[in-house]
């Protein structure tokens, strides 16, 4: 079953602010059992809002709308929805006086132009709002059959009317979905959607979408059933067919960030860990394990080293840090160091300039090297290298006990 959400604002069109109502209404009808098939965002122009409220209510079984319920000369989501659906504006006794009151309750006035935040169609009903004078708008259409919610654009208003005014009075969607996400690190998109092969194919129940961010691979993995049982069987064996497919690579789900997990994996482990950081991660190493202050407390040392040299990237480009490496482990019984290069620029046979650098992990046992390159942005380059050298810590974790990554017994 379809919905659709329209975002009104001409702030909005013209980016000065950020949509992220139509986001948060997606998950929650999402959760719901619809299929959120189309995002609009449009101007404050009569035209356009009319003929998109029309064309809205012809494709969806659903459509929410947000915005354009203030008492300003530009809030005109009350008059055009009324005229797109040719009815007539009403007053509503009760939205007024709790108009009223909530100016009393300010010690103020209700200014006349505030008056027509209680309007509505004719046969529409009005959603209470608690916290703000701009009462929402819910309207049952029968020909096209459509319900059509309006909320304020505040968010926090949004939120709470979509919670306690609108939810319970949507159409019921006999279809259950549920969404897991899993989140990955070590491939691109490209590979990941080749070793997932069938995986990702259109038409399939479960759905798998790939998303990428800071070199973060996020697998969406959507499930439609007629039971939340069945929703969850399908779900989970596709999540189990994705870690066979992709093994360590899979870090961890929902919002899951990597340095928020490595943090958990050396506080749970009691890794005493050192860092030194050329300008391949420049400190990012560092922010990153020490802005939970659980891992904080087992970041034993960190430097950065803004003018450390080296003459090229082989795998003993670390050597001129030998004697910090050594004090490390002796002198502060660190379990582990992670080490970045300095950064080198080089210009391949296709005339192409990449930033190019080395991570590495130290431990008693030995050292694990691992290359970064990329053209572009210095900041996303940076963002990568220090993922590469946080995962090469997560899977030296994952995969040893304590007593093999620490020497301990």
């Amino acid at each position: 079953m379809k919905a659709e959400i329209i975002a009104i604002g001409s702030e909005l069109t013209c980016g000065s602010r950020l949509d992220t109502n139509s986001q948060w209404l997606s998950q929650e009808l999402e959760a719901l059992g619809w299929t959120v098939h189309r995002h609009t965002t449009v101007a404050d122009d009569h035209v356009s809002m009319i003929r998109i409220y029309r064309e809205a209510a012809e494709r969806s079984r659903v459509v929410l709308i947000t915005g354009g319920l203030g008492p300003t000369l530009d809030d005109i989501t009350r008059e055009t929805l009324a005229a797109a659906f040719d009815q007539p504006l009403v007053e509503d006794a009760l939205a007024l006086a709790h108009i009223e009151a909530l100016f009393r309750s300010r010690g103020r006035e209700m200014p006349e132009r505030n008056r027509v935040q209680a309007q509505r169609p004719r046969d529409a009903i009005t959603l209470h709002n608690a916290h703000g004078t701009a009462p929402g708008i819910l309207m049952h259409l029968t020909n096209p059959e459509c319900t059509i919610g309006v909320m304020p654009g505040v968010p926090a208003e949004m939120k709470r009317m979509f919670q306690e005014q609108l939810r319970g009075q949507l159409p019921h969607s006999p279809v259950f979905v549920r969404r897991t996400v899993l989140r990955t690190f070590g491939y691109g998109e490209s590979d990941a959607e080749k070793l997932l092969g069938d995986l990702t194919a259109r038409g399939r129940n479960p759905e798998v979408g790939i998303t990428a961010s800071k070199a973060v691979i996020s697998l969406s993995i959507t499930s439609r059933a007629g039971s939340e049982k069945e929703c969850q069987l399908l779900s989970d064996g596709v999540r189990q067919q994705i870690l066979e497919r992709l093994g360590d690579a899979v870090f961890g789900e929902s919002d899951d960030e990597l340095s928020a997990v490595v943090s958990r994996m050396m506080a749970f482990h009691h890794v005493r860990v050192a860092l030194l950081e050329g300008t391949t991660t420049g400190g990012l190493m560092t922010t990153w394990l020490t802005e939970d202050e659980n891992s904080a407390a087992n970041v034993v040392s960190s430097r950065v080293f803004a003018g450390l040299k080296a003459e090229s990237l082989s795998d003993q480009w670390y050597q001129s840090l030998n004697e910090e490496i050594q004090r490390l482990f002796l002198e502060d019984h660190v379990d582990c160091i992670l080490l970045s290069s300095p950064t080198q620029v080089v210009c391949g046979d296709d005339g192409i300039r990449r930033q190019t650098g080395m991570v590495t992990i130290v431990t008693p046992e030995g050292v694990i090297n691992q290359d970064v390159s990329m053209t572009g942005n210095l900041a996303i380059f940076r963002q990568r290298a220090a993922g590469v050298a946080l995962n090469l810590l997560r899977l030296r974790l994952k995969h040893s006990q304590q007593a093999d990554i620490s020497g301990k017994t």
